[in-house]
């Protein structure tokens, strides 16, 4: 009876209502496009991160995270086909591959420049998708002496396809080493910065370059990115009981730009949580007292008839959460309808700083984030209407009665 005689009273002055359940609304629809567009940035840099660079795990060969080498894969990984073989059929695991590192001078007979070389197996770095192919092909695994570049350096070097580039570097001995590469294809990670250095080519053709047979890491591509950690403690398990000299490091532990990305925005989101928080508690909160002061003589009548200061108080305070709840389902259906709706628009937007390429604006709709709008929306609308149904029952009869 008492939450049908609230229900009432939230629709006695339906322009103050209204209002207020616009405030909630919106509050809601703000919380789920910005945690839709946080999630969203999330999971892309996440992915892009894990298949560009750094795989779902790394192996390395024990002791070259403290070590400092003075030669190029002194600290490298040797014989890993047995290791790969038992990692690979774990069914949770997608595939394992081999990469080295490198760097050095990289000329076109006129003019030279710094280099910045990811050696791959290319059947194997083509499905990690890790760049996008701007002309030309990607090299095979059978051709050694191939390469491609990255856009900003194919037009600084002013290479075409089918041209050849004379890379040199440190062998593993120590001594410098020169060896041509045909310039297959260009590719662009939108990383400016990356691309204005970047050259990716064929592990055979690095280890010929290098004079070696190491590699110097082993990525371990996994079908879910949520196994990682499972995965990672099973594999140490069977590490230590195949007594691999080998360590290990996940994708979290190595990606720092990814985890301060994440803080500035878990910081941006909770700042706009306050701030909808208070805008929501004052706009219920004045809402439940204007109501307060056009019904005092109301209250004053309903006390002096018998009815208790306690069930004065829990009229108004229902009021509150009726309100709230109305506002925070509302909230999602425009919310998630807005959302939609941007998803469907296909917004390009510009680059960030650094990068060349723009991303298209998509919103993620995760339960966790419509179920933390609901409950500001309908949290805050309960909250707020304490003080002002406390302060409705403790109102003095005869003060009430003679209210104007």
């Amino acid at each position: 009876m008492l939450l049908k005689i609230s229900f009432r009273n939230v629709f006695r002055n339906r322009r103050r209502s209204l209002i207020t359940l616009l405030v909630l609304v919106m509050g809601a629809t703000g919380m789920i496009l910005f945690g839709g567009y946080k999630e969203v940035n999330f999971y892309g840099l996440r992915e892009t991160t894990i298949r560009n660079r750094l795989g779902h795990l790394q192996i390395y060969k024990l002791g070259s995270s403290t070590a400092e080498s003075d030669k190029p894969l002194e600290y490298g990984l040797e014989d890993v086909q047995s290791i790969r073989k038992r990692i690979e059929q774990d069914p949770r695991v997608s595939m394992t591959a081999a990469q080295i590192t490198l760097m050095g001078l990289i000329s076109n007979g006129d003019k030279s420049e710094t280099f910045l070389g990811t050696a791959v197996e290319p059947s194997k770095d083509a499905r990690m998708q890790a760049q996008r192919l701007v002309s030309g092909r990607e090299p095979t695994d059978k051709e050694l002496d191939t390469l491609i570049v990255g856009q900003g350096l194919a037009r600084s070097m002013k290479v075409r396809n089918g041209d050849y580039l004379t890379l040199m570097t440190t062998t593993v001995t120590g001594s410098l080493n020169a060896m041509d590469f045909q310039v297959v294809g260009t590719f662009a990670t939108g990383v400016k910065e990356y691309d204005d250095r970047a050259v990716k080519m064929p592990l055979g053709g690095a280890q010929l370059l290098l004079n070696t047979k190491k590699i110097e890491k082993l990525l371990i591509m996994l079908k879910k990115t949520d196994e990682t950690e499972d995965v990672a403690a099973d594999l140490r398990i069977l590490a230590a009981k195949e007594k691999w000299p080998v360590e290990m490091k996940s994708w979290s532990e190595l990606a720092t730009f990814y985890h301060q990305v994440v803080l500035i925005f878990n910081g941006i989101f909770g700042f706009i949580g306050i701030i909808v928080f208070v805008i929501v508690v004052l706009s219920v909160a004045n809402t439940i007292m204007m109501s307060i002061f056009e019904r005092t003589r109301e209250i004053g009548t309903l006390m002096a008839i018998g009815t208790k200061r306690r069930r004065v108080w829990l009229m108004f305070l229902f009021e509150g959460m009726i309100i709230g709840l109305l506002g925070g389902v509302l909230g999602l259906l425009f919310g998630t309808g807005v959302a939609q709706l941007i998803n469907l628009a296909h917004i390009q937007l510009p680059p960030p700083p650094g990068y060349t390429t723009g991303y298209p604006l998509r919103i993620m709709l995760k339960s966790s984030i419509l179920v933390s709008a609901f409950l500001l929306a309908w949290v805050t609308a309960t909250l707020s209407s304490i003080y002002p149904a406390l302060r409705a029952s403790r109102l003095r009869i005869v003060d009430a009665l003679g209210h104007i």
